[in-house]
């Protein structure tokens, strides 16, 4: 359990939002569809600010982890900037954990969005400096879509602003056990959250709500990287677990992702629902890491964020 939350400030239309790349060189891969997003941020009303090593190519990461470093702390000190949003994904994000200055980050509390490959940089900060960190849509994917449903927009600025309605996580899910489960959010990709299992950056288990999802990848896959996190403890932990749509996830032997998961998750009594949109999926909610929720099977809003996940507006309340 996070005992100690920090709140980042709200996000309103105008504020300033940094745009970092933290791994694979996707903005200077695909420089189309990160125009795009950077335009469709503007549009939705908030002023992109572009990190200086976001565009720079350096094998199949970004730059080293001196200057992605260095752009994301500039950010995260920089009081003109009132977000820090990851351009894209990738696979080697991790390669950032060493660097990364926690005490900076408790004292420059901002909303941090990320998907995918940056996920376990999500997770980490929450876990080790009580930040509460944002899961939801990149620059490049989402934003920068041609098709992004407006949902994945809408709930993200909802989300940021930090308003009360958002918090009822408006998605039908199917429940493979039913039950209630209320617990701090821990969420993101699964294969790249097992990065962190082991490490000194990882997500406090104890009564969290586990809401993963992940893609391209066969459900064997899938079975064996849960099947990690069986075997180093984190099942025995947690209150519920949340399986997101799993995009191109194809079954293996004839078994899918809710036969392997049900299979492996046997013996343990926690709620588990599936079918939450987030994460890869083009239509995406906006999931606030380290705040409380209520998963519940009995009620219309299945998921629903039961604490507040940004501070108070100056002279006011949420």
């Amino acid at each position: 359990m996070i005992t100690a939350r920090i709140l980042p400030a709200p996000v309103a239309k105008g504020d300033r939002i940094g745009i970092v790349t933290v791994s694979a060189p996707e903005p200077a891969q695909h420089p189309d569809a990160f125009s795009r997003g950077v335009e469709a941020l503007r549009n939705s009303g908030f002023e992109p600010v572009i990190a200086e090593h976001a565009l720079d190519l350096h094998g199949y990461r970004a730059g080293s982890e001196a200057k992605l470093l260095k752009d994301f702390h500039t950010y995260i000190a920089d009081p003109s900037i009132a977000a820090v949003v990851c351009a894209g994904g990738g696979k080697n994000a991790n390669r950032l954990l060493t660097g990364l200055d926690f005490p900076l980050i408790a004292e420059h509390p901002k909303p941090i969005v990320g998907v995918s490959d940056p996920s376990l940089l999500l997770n980490a900060i929450t876990a080790r400096s009580n930040v509460l960190t944002f899961h939801g849509p990149s620059v490049l994917w989402d934003w920068g879509a041609e098709d992004v449903p407006p949902v994945t927009g809408d709930h993200f600025t909802s989300i940021l602003a930090g308003q009360a309605q958002a918090g009822r996580i408006d998605a039908p899910l199917a429940w493979a056990r039913p039950g209630t489960a209320d617990g701090h959010l821990v969420a993101g990709c699964l294969s790249s959250l097992r990065c962190l299992l082991g490490t000194p950056w990882e997500p406090h288990w104890n009564g969290a709500i586990f809401v993963w999802e992940d893609a391209f990848k066969p459900i064997e896959t899938l079975d064996q990287t849960l099947t990690h996190f069986r075997d180093t403890g984190v099942l025995d932990k947690i209150s519920g677990m949340v399986v997101g749509e799993l995009l191109g996830c194809e079954s293996s032997g004839g078994l899918g992702a809710t036969e392997m998961v049900m299979d492996l998750c046997g013996e343990y009594g926690f709620p588990i629902a599936f079918g939450l949109p987030f994460g890869h999926t083009p239509l995406k909610y906006t999931l606030p890491i380290g705040a409380e929720a209520r998963l519940d099977s009995g009620v219309e809003h299945g998921l629903t964020i039961t604490s507040p996940w940004t501070a108070p507006p100056p002279g006011g309340t949420r």
